[in-house]
C-alpha cells in the first residue's frame, strides 16, 4: 500500500479544481478553509499542505477515492464539470455553484479556444472576445479578462501594430 503524499495530493486537488469550473472563492468554501490558505497551497508554500480532513472534503466534492487521490495523480476527466453537475444535483449547496456560470480562466481553456470565431481569427481585440464569451454566459462580468487571458497557457497575445495599450489573442 502506497503512503500518503502531499505533493501528489495537492497536485491532484489543483487539476481537479482547475477543471471544476469553480472560482478560488467557491472552492475555498467548499472545502472549509480561506481563500488566502488556498492560493497559499496553490503557490507551492511549503508552509501550508492540505489537513486529512480537508483532503477528504475535496474527495467527496470530486467524487473520488481518497486513497488513490492521496497517493498516485489521478487524470481528470475533461467534462469533468458536468460529471459533478449530474452527481450533485440533489445537494442544493454544490448544485447552486455548478449551476452558475464557469469562472473565466475555465472559460477561456475550456470554452473560448474551442470556439470557432476564436480559432479561425488571427487575432482578437479584447471587446471582440467579450463578446464571443456574452454569447455563452451573457451578462458575465469581464472585469480581469485581459490578464486572464495572458495567464492562459492556450493563449499567446501580442500589442496591436496600430492601437496603444491594445493587444490582440489567439489560441496558441
Amino acid at each position: 500500500m502506497k503512503a500518503y503524499n502531499a505533493r501528489i495530493t495537492t497536485q491532484n486537488i489543483q487539476n481537479h479544481f482547475k477543471n471544476s469550473g469553480l472560482t478560488i472563492e467557491v472552492f475555498a468554501n467548499i472545502l472549509g478553509v480561506s481563500k488566502r490558505w488556498l492560493e497559499y497551497i496553490f503557490s507551492g508554500n511549503e508552509n501550508y499542505e492540505f489537513t486529512p480532513n480537508t483532503v477528504q472534503k475535496a474527495c467527496e466534492f470530486f467524487i473520488t477515492d481518497f486513497r488513490k487521490f492521496t497517493t498516485e495523480l489521478q487524470t481528470v476527466p475533461e467534462d469533468l464539470r458536468e460529471i459533478l453537475r449530474k452527481k450533485h444535483m440533489g445537494n442544493v449547496e454544490y448544485n447552486k455553484v455548478l449551476s452558475d456560470p464557469p469562472s473565466v480562466p475555465f472559460i477561456i481553456d475550456n470554452i473560448l479556444v474551442k470556439d470557432n470565431e476564436f480559432i479561425l481569427s488571427n487575432g482578437l481585440e479584447l471587446k471582440f472576445i467579450k463578446k464571443i464569451i456574452w454569447r455563452y454566459y451573457p451578462g458575465l462580468k469581464l472585469t480581469n479578462l485581459s490578464s486572464d487571458l495572458q495567464k492562459s497557457v492556450s493563449i499567446e497575445y501580442w500589442l496591436h501594430p496600430t492601437k496603444k495599450n491594445t493587444n490582440l489573442y489567439r489560441v496558441k
